[in-house]
């Protein structure tokens, strides 16, 4: 075909529609990565970072907790008005016990689901809620202050399990029971029986009457707040917790209903 009859040949029309719709074929353009595989990324390495900062806390806590001496609380059996929880009432011990920690028999120094909660909360709110059990308690009692803080609930903890590794759960008891406060100066509670009921916590105690299931339950229930709730003066939020403390002994098996019915009758004379 010559020059002069291509030139002259039809062109093919071209239609333009100017309302159809533009597709990309890219869904990003080239180089650029998705925004939300990038924040992705950046959570897993704060994550990562955070559980490694964790773990070296954590770690340095053990150790420091590991230099505590548990074979010095021993040393709370030289108390004058010491006495073995196995020379008490069994209602004593559970008075405490279903007040203060109803799975001290089943665990290791620790309840996980108690302990959580606290452990959130001192994150959450900076202060400890709730969750120590009673070898905790002894533990902070003796090794600690009352410093409310990460920090010491960390090392309470592993200094809580050492103690149980160590020690009996009657032997743990004993050194709660002779080494709390119940206000008014008394740190055991045999002081604080003969103090405020002129009782004996003591079964081979022959100088005092026994002490009795609703004053056990008094002083269970006083030990959260020994210079709040007065034995001489109970006061309503004091009473309606000792009900509880029966209540709950009474579902624990440490009490009988006959014994419930007759702490609560003797109650209302308060």
């Amino acid at each position: 075909m010559k020059r002069r009859q291509r030139d002259n040949y039809p062109k093919e029309k071209t239609t333009y529609y100017q309302n159809e719709p533009y597709y990309n074929t890219y869904y990003q353009p080239v180089g650029s990565p998705p925004k939300k595989k990038k924040s992705k990324r950046l959570f897993l390495r704060m994550f990562i970072i955070f559980l490694i900062i964790f773990a070296l806390f954590t770690g340095l806590m053990y150790f420091l907790s590991s230099r505590a001496n548990v074979d010095d609380l021993q040393t709370i059996e030289n108390k004058s008005n010491f006495v073995s929880s196995d020379n008490m009432p069994n209602y004593v011990k559970g008075a405490f016990i279903s007040m203060e920690d109803e799975r001290f028999s089943k665990h290791h120094g620790f309840d996980i689901k108690g302990t959580t909660r606290a452990l959130f909360s001192t994150i959450g709110e900076r202060e400890v809620q709730g969750g120590s059990t009673i070898t905790q308690q002894t533990v902070k009692n003796y090794y600690y202050n009352n410093e409310r803080s990460f920090t010491r609930k960390l090392k309470e903890l592993f200094v809580a399990h050492k103690v149980e590794q160590q020690y009996s759960k009657n032997q743990i008891l004993s050194f709660y029971l002779n080494n709390i406060y119940y206000g008014n100066n008394q740190y055991d509670i045999e002081s604080a029986a003969n103090y405020y009921f002129g009782a004996t916590t003591n079964q081979n105690n022959s100088s005092y009457p026994i002490i009795t299931v609703l004053q056990s339950a008094m002083l269970a229930s006083k030990v959260n707040a020994p210079s709040v709730y007065d034995i001489n003066n109970v006061s309503n939020n004091f009473k309606n917790r000792i009900k509880v403390n029966l209540e709950k002994m009474r579902q624990q098996n440490y009490i009988s209903d006959s014994q419930y019915q007759e702490a609560l009758s003797q109650l209302n004379n308060y």
